[in-house]
């Protein structure tokens, strides 16, 4: 594993916002995932896992932390071995095993080619580790990535765990791997939250990937592909800030009632095409983006949980 320093973040993320890692580290094996906790224990430095950087953004100046992604990305898919009979009938699941490094975009692309059918997530960017953090999907009641999870596995607290799509306790926009100071099952030992817990690093999944005529699946990706560009913005952006409301009420009506569409502090933006993106119009700092994220806080009418990831420069989570 190659630990480098100053690594610049702000080319990392898609809002192209963040300043310069303390340290930082591609994970390629199993043998990184170990070393660099052990690494952030003995520098004293909290561990953060960034994933396609789709929707993080960083502090400005240096981020006093171990930043480390997973770059592992191997995909076997189960039918195309020579042992087992093909092609499967329509509709059955096939499993495919995927280590999380790769490409969410790339991914569902190859299974197409292959007849499996990931089109629900169509438009999504990033990669599958990040998807699955955040259960990565279309809409308030739409389909997620974790409808296709059959299982996870992570490495956390020095050791290797698999976790079935029950206990991964996937939902809207959440999974268990949000809530790691907690993280306890049958598999792992309870501990504390506080000092010498880090995150876990998700590593592969196995997921059950619907067979289907690859001419329909293409047709779907194009039909979702189109809708996204004609109402969302496809600038330097992080998706959507802010999570609807439990009820179903999406965030974005909330922020325009409030009338913040097209706001923006420095260059910070609210976009004008859909109100729960923000944009970078320039050369927006990590403090434009916490100062109009409070503005919208404080103005409109019901509380609203942030859907981004701003990581503070002592590596902390501030939303």
């Amino acid at each position: 594993m190659e630990i480098h320093e100053h690594v610049p973040l702000g080319p990392k993320t898609t809002m192209r916002i963040g300043g310069t890692a303390r340290y930082f580290a591609d994970l390629r094996t199993q043998r990184d995932v170990k070393d660099v906790v052990v690494f952030a224990e003995e520098k004293q430095l909290p561990l953060v896992m960034l994933g396609g950087g789709s929707n993080t953004i960083f502090a400005d100046g240096t981020v006093e932390a171990v930043v480390a992604r997973v770059t592992a990305d191997g995909v076997d898919i189960e039918y195309l071995r020579p042992t087992l009979p093909s092609p499967p009938p329509e509709g059955e699941g096939i499993i495919v095993h995927v280590q999380t490094g790769k490409i969410l975009a790339s991914l569902l692309n190859e299974l197409a080619e292959q007849n499996l059918d990931l089109s629900p997530l169509t438009g999504i960017p990033g990669i599958i580790g990040g998807a699955m953090f955040g259960n990565a999907g279309q809409g308030f009641e739409g389909t997620w990535i974790g409808s296709f999870v059959k299982d996870v596995t992570f490495y956390h607290e020095k050791q290797w765990k698999t976790f079935s799509q029950k206990e991964c306790e996937f939902s809207y926009r959440d999974s268990i791997f949000k809530h790691w100071p907690n993280l306890s099952a049958p598999h792992l030992e309870p501990r504390p939250q506080g000092e010498g817990t880090r995150p876990p690093i998700i590593w592969a999944t196995t997921l059950s990937v619907p067979f289907r005529p690859k001419e329909k699946i293409l047709a779907d990706i194009d039909a979702i592909l189109r809708r996204r560009i004609e109402t969302q913005p496809h600038m330097k952006t992080a998706g959507s800030c802010f999570k609807n409301l439990p009820d179903g009420t999406p965030a974005w009506k909330l922020i325009d009632a409030a009338r913040f569409r097209g706001h923006r502090v420095g260059d910070i933006q609210v976009a004008e095409k859909h109100a729960n993106f923000l944009l970078n119009t320039g050369k927006a700092t990590f403090a434009d983006a916490t100062a109009l994220v409070r503005q919208i806080q404080s103005r409109i009418s019901k509380p609203l949980n942030i859907e981004m990831r701003f990581i503070g420069s002592d590596g902390s989570v501030i939303f």
